[in-house]
């Protein structure tokens, strides 16, 4: 391992990367452009798949999320309460306590110019990533909700979604994400405060890398949302920062191709799936649309959302759904 490291970005990524070197013995120090961990616009969600490989602190868990209600349009199509879906984390206290072990400096740098680290690592998120983005904005709101559940909102003319999430402080996370603009989106987060009755505190929003991973060409390392480590149909960003940051890692510990990594644990190979749906759902009208949404077996969508599927499981699902799937298929 490097005797000093330089990582440029306290998210997800750069913090648990940060915890896995400096726990070596590496001297790790992290650049933060923000004054404040945590400070871009988040669900804070994770599905129950960060288990597979990572213990989650007990006092950074809000809440344990135990149950969903999906709607497409006004209308509720799915339900479930039952096992531990998921979590809702405090993603301050989670990255505050993944970079204890770093020296944290809160001020912008060029990854370039940092010629005193023997290893350098981009972990800047979407401004330095070159694929395709979306945007997502998210209203901080009040409102009285079950906190162990979760709500997704499906709508025809957005190839995207919105969600109604339980957050800090008795506070609720309301958000559209998406390949839409701003004002659409905006639109969507005051329609669902309304449906729900909450009154928005906050909006804030922010592009999301959509476009599947992209590493460096220029020898580099970079992690997390710079390579384009985010679940680009559900935003999920949280687990795959911490995927890549390990894929890295083990790479550099082992001398193993990083994108090998990226490969068996199984990042790469999620995102291109979810990539399919993305495609299917811009080559769809709205009638095709609401057909694949009412139609998508439940064993499908909690696989999908968690995005911990493997080839041999999605040959299972294909022989067991091969109708829904074939759809898939001729249009992505």
């Amino acid at each position: 391992m490097s005797e000093k490291a330089c990582i440029v970005g306290a998210g997800p990524s750069g913090a648990y990367l940060a915890r896995l070197l400096s726990e070596e013995g590496t001297d790790v120090t992290v650049f933060e452009v923000n004054g404040r961990l945590a400070s871009k616009p988040c669900g804070w969600g994770i599905p129950y798949s960060i288990d597979d490989f990572m213990k989650l602190p007990e006092e950074t868990i809000l809440e344990k999320i135990r149950g969903y209600e999906i709607f497409l349009e006004n209308s509720l199509i799915h339900e479930y309460k039952g096992d531990v879906l998921g979590y809702i984390v405090d993603k301050e206290l989670l990255l505050k306590q993944l970079l204890e072990g770093a020296n944290v400096v809160h001020r912008g740098v060029d990854p370039r110019k940092l010629i005193d680290c023997r290893l350098v690592v981009d972990a800047r998120g979407h401004t330095v990533y070159k694929g395709r983005k979306a945007l997502a904005l998210q209203a901080e709101a009040r409102a009285n909700i079950e906190r162990d559940r979760i709500k997704v909102f499906f709508f025809l003319d957005l190839v995207g979604y919105g969600w109604v999430f339980p957050g800090r402080d008795g506070l609720i996370h309301i958000g559209a994400g998406g390949f839409a603009d701003y004002d659409f989106l905006r639109d969507r987060v005051l329609f669902l405060a309304r449906q729900i009755g909450a009154e928005i505190v906050s909006l804030r929003g922010s592009p999301i890398a959509a476009g599947g991973i992209r590493l460096p060409g220029n020898g580099g390392f970079a992690v997390g949302e710079a390579i384009g480590a985010v679940m680009p149909l559900t935003g999920e960003g949280i687990r795959p920062g911490f995927l890549s940051a390990r894929a890295l890692y083990d790479s550099l510990r082992n001398g193993k191709p990083y994108r090998k990594y990226l490969e068996e644990y199984g990042l790469i190979f999620n995102i291109d799936i979810q990539l399919r749906i993305i495609r299917y759902l811009e080559n769809s009208s709205p009638a095709e649309r609401r057909e694949l949404y009412l139609s998508a077996p439940i064993e499908v969508l909690k696989r999908v959302t968690a995005a911990n599927l493997t080839k041999l499981e999605v040959a299972g699902l294909l022989a067991r759904y091969p109708g829904f799937f074939r759809k898939l298929v001729l249009k992505g």
